[in-house]
């Protein structure tokens, strides 16, 4: 279980489909970290979020950019979240999923260790959000098979996980095909002097919400 605020859905202000989509979920109220991070998001902030496993810090980005896209609107994706592996892009476009199932958002993972054609033809098919990984993301871009001008909003996930993979070096690559004109967030577990230097390159002018002490657990996590 996550640890949950006194607030509710409804103080978020978020519309009915999402409200049951969460409450589906089992997530019956908002986390530390969603409640601090989803009005700033809706309201426009470019965001640093540094939040422990186990928070919800996914659940934190994905609900006001599902509220925000609020539909299926043409053929090209208008929201990018990166994270370092496949394994990971297919749990949070699950999750996506799961959130905006009361919609018509189409949400499309882009990932390696498999051959690119079939997501290129989901592509073609329409997409609203991609949850990518770096590297496949720039081949497939890099094809001219994935239209970026619509990208207005931009996820860095498990930035401490990026450094550590060096990802940085395709990350700026990324970052120079995007429209200069859009919302930035970068969440992590940990705030190093590392992923501050990364979050100061990238991203220009952000709201920092901070909701545990730096390198803890959460205590919904077993360690041995």
């Amino acid at each position: 279980m996550q640890a949950t605020t006194t607030k509710t859905w409804d103080d978020l202000k978020l519309t009915k489909q999402f409200v049951n989509a969460l409450i589906d979920l089992g997530f019956e109220s908002p986390t530390s970290i969603q409640e601090k991070v989803i009005p700033l998001i809706i309201a426009g902030q470019k965001i640093i979020g540094i939040a422990q496993t186990g928070t919800g810090k996914t659940a934190a980005y994905l609900v006001p950019i599902l509220y925000k896209l609020k539909f299926a609107q043409g053929l090209q994706p208008r929201a990018l979240v990166l994270a370092p592996s496949k394994e990971l892009v297919i749990q949070i476009a699950q999750q996506a999923r799961l959130m905006a199932k009361y919609t018509d958002l189409k949400i499309i993972e882009l990932y390696g260790g498999v051959g690119p054609k079939q997501q290129i033809e989901a592509l073609h098919k329409g997409a609203d959000i991609l949850i990518a990984t770096p590297g496949r993301f720039m081949e497939i871009y890099l094809k001219n098979e994935l239209p970026s001008k619509q990208l207005k909003t931009l996820v860095i996930d498990e930035a401490d996980r990026m450094l550590d993979m060096n990802f940085i070096p395709q990350i700026r690559k990324i970052f120079e095909v995007l429209p200069p004109k859009r919302q930035d967030l970068l969440f992590s577990a940990t705030y190093s002097s590392k992923v501050e230097k990364m979050a100061l390159e990238f991203i220009d002018f952000p709201v920092k919400v901070e909701v545990t002490p730096q390198a803890s657990v959460t205590k919904q996590v077993s360690q041995f």
